[in-house]
């Protein structure tokens, strides 16, 4: 099965979506298995380019050829490459991202109901937010707490989108080290969530 989206992937990943794209890939991304599986495939490498230095760019064309290999040797390596494509290819399908941990409140008060699905990353924690009964035309906004009493601010959005879609957000502090989440608009506290 493939998507038309997939394209978008090597983007995504790179920051070069504008941010109307972006938001609507992440969309795209929650209920797309064959763009979640290129994900997965393409993570790895803007870490791997952030590790080159300006040196091994600049020397790329210095590169010593390879010895041509003999018959023998490329037996072995067309082998090599076969089963690495095997093992590829079945990680893709049978290895399933960890399930993310998922927070969820309702307020009393305000009536305001939320969850949030929380996913560890090298750089801090994504965040997934759903809300329900936030007033129409609100701007709303998480603040973020660690157990240090730090905090920061996760993400700014409106209140006027679908009930089902799902809210990107995120922080700099570990998944392990959030304490909680509060959820305000412009009239104050709407929700608190916590593990």
């Amino acid at each position: 099965m493939s998507c038309q989206h997939t394209v978008d992937v090597g983007a995504y990943l790179f920051g070069s979506l504008e941010l109307k794209e972006r938001s609507a890939f992440e969309r795209h991304l929650g209920s797309c298995d064959t763009c979640q599986a290129e994900m997965l495939r393409l993570a790895p490498l803007p870490g791997l380019l952030g590790r080159l230095s300006l040196a091994d760019v600049e020397n790329l064309d210095e590169i010593p050829s390879p010895p041509k290999p003999n018959h023998h040797r490329r037996v072995l390596i067309l082998c090599a490459a076969v089963l690495a494509v095997l093992a590829l290819a079945g990680g893709v399908l049978f290895l399933k991202p960890p399930s993310a941990p998922t927070w969820a409140a309702q307020d009393q008060a305000t009536g305001v109901n939320a969850s949030v699905s929380m996913v560890t990353k090298s750089w801090g924690t994504e965040m997934w937010f759903t809300l329900h009964n936030v007033r129409p035309g609100a701007r709303c906004k998480v603040m973020v707490f660690d157990r240090d009493g730090q905090r920061e601010i996760g993400g700014w959005w409106g209140s006027d989108h679908a009930p089902d879609e799902r809210i990107p957000g995120s922080t700099s502090f570990r998944l392990d080290r959030i304490d909680r989440l509060e959820v305000s608009d412009e009239s104050g506290p709407l929700v608190t969530l916590r593990p």
